[in-house]
């Protein structure tokens, strides 16, 4: 059954707004290839059939890298032109159709140090991670991925053990997501019950690439660690019915993703295989 919700306009698209709109300052490191990923990940391990699914770009040179959702960009771009559209005829009320929930995180990785930025609408927060030491074991397999001959390499990151397909062709140390340390690019990597997937579907490596956001960290993004920034945003869950509806516009008929017409009970679902294990 489709579910209806109805939000203050500025509130639930100002980060689509923001989206890309990053202030930075210094020299400004431009990427020399991007890699064009496809992610998969069953969350609740009792419904192996319910896929949860998103696609990503990894845009890198020799140092550094940047990975975000592909999806997040193409939705909010599809926003923005019904906001447009809506704005054009003067419509009270917005028909936002499906909405994808999407990664609103971005991750970048310099000299090995891994940086979160977490977007929200009102401000992006920098978290810096330590990252784990993924003690890569490098056997002897390959097999042909894109064109490019791959080498199987096994490691443990984040709690779990990963398969990673790595090709000395693109000699960049990065992969999806914080997959990294290997002596070239990864361009497929799962875990090893296959709940969690990476797969690279395109590789740029000639292109002119001079037009693509840089790869540097933004400048106005507000250094925080973990615990502060939950914190923050239980707050801004339980201040958010103080605001009122001043703006006269409303956002209606948002329809999540997977909404179903058949109208028979579905069972719970719960996240109970997250991407990362904590302790």
């Amino acid at each position: 059954m489709k579910k209806y919700f109805k939000f203050i306009l500025p509130a639930l698209l100002l980060g689509a707004l923001y989206s890309f709109k990053y202030k930075s300052s210094g020299q400004e490191d431009q990427p020399t290839a991007m890699a064009y990923y496809h992610f998969y990940h069953i969350k609740d391990s009792t419904q192996t059939g319910r896929l949860y699914s998103e696609d990503f770009i990894l845009a890198f040179n020799t140092k550094k890298s940047f990975y975000s959702s592909q999806t997040r960009v193409k939705q909010d771009s599809t926003v923005q032109a019904i906001l447009a559209a809506a704005e054009a005829k003067n419509s009270d009320v917005v028909d936002m159709g499906t909405y994808l929930p999407v990664t609103e995180d971005d991750i970048y990785i310099n000299n090995g140090k891994i940086s979160i930025v977490k977007n929200t609408p009102q401000q992006h927060y920098l978290i810096t991670e330590i990252p784990d030491k993924i003690n890569w074991k490098i056997d002897k397999e390959t097999k042909d991925l894109l064109g490019y001959t791959c080498q199987k390499a096994t490691g443990i990151c984040k709690g779990r053990k990963y398969t990673a397909w790595f090709t000395t062709d693109i000699p960049a140390s990065f992969g999806p997501w914080k997959l990294q340390g290997l002596p070239g690019l990864i361009l497929e990597a799962y875990d090893d019950r296959h709940f969690i997937k990476f797969t690279c579907t395109k590789l740029v490596t000639q292109e002119n690439l001079q037009n693509v956001k840089p790869i540097n960290i933004p400048a106005d993004a507000i250094s925080t660690n973990m615990k502060e920034y939950e914190q923050m945003k239980k707050a801004q869950a339980d201040g958010f019915n103080m605001f009122g509806n001043d703006s006269g516009i409303t956002v209606d008929k948002i329809t999540s993703s997977g909404g179903n017409s058949n109208t028979a009970p579905r069972k719970k679902f719960a996240i109970n295989y997250p991407l990362e294990l904590t302790d």
